[in-house]
């Protein structure tokens, strides 16, 4: 059974609709396609993979976890799942922090470069852009582990957000 190794959790700042995962380059160009779960893509070359959320500019809360396998897939909770594989290229996953300095609370310390598979979570990505006050805070669980490459997997699909992106 796989064993969870790390854990952060912070709440993050979004900027053209997504949440940006880097090694220690900050490295974040390329254009993600969205087609295969309307959830989240990686960079062809490594390196960075994208969460696409439902909202444009705002904030979102973000747990990123680090497993020694796969663990197992619980979308109960979760509006849309989507994996995908990103060959890494570091020690490090970041997120939200692409503006600069280091914040621990948005990091993950991986065993080292290699190919990894990314599930992600999401949900209240349909609730409004921009966000009134009452609504629930857009959430997304990240799990890494260390697997070959296999193709993207779209897990679970019932937002709009998720289904919009897929179609075009």
């Amino acid at each position: 059974m796989a064993q969870l190794i790390q854990a952060a959790s912070s709440s993050v700042h979004v900027d053209a609709s997504t949440v940006d995962l880097v090694d220690e380059d900050l490295a974040v160009e390329f254009e993600p396609d969205w087609a295969d779960t309307g959830l989240v893509a990686a960079a062809p070359d490594g390196g960075v993979a994208r969460v696409l959320c439902g909202q444009e500019l705002g904030t979102v809360m973000v747990t990123a976890q680090l497993w020694d396998g796969a663990p197992p897939p619980e979308p109960e909770d979760w509006q849309d799942v989507g994996e995908v594989s990103v060959a890494w290229h570091g020690s490090l996953l970041d997120f939200g922090t692409t503006g600069g300095g280091d914040d621990p609370a948005r990091q993950l310390h991986l065993p080292g470069p290699g190919d990894y598979r990314l599930r992600v979570h999401g949900r209240h990505r349909d609730d409004g852009d921009p966000r009134e006050p009452d609504a629930p805070m857009e959430e997304y669980l990240i799990q890494m582990w260390p697997a070959p490459h296999s193709a993207p997997q779209l897990i679970k699909a019932t937002g709009e957000t998720s289904a919009l992106w897929r179609e075009e």
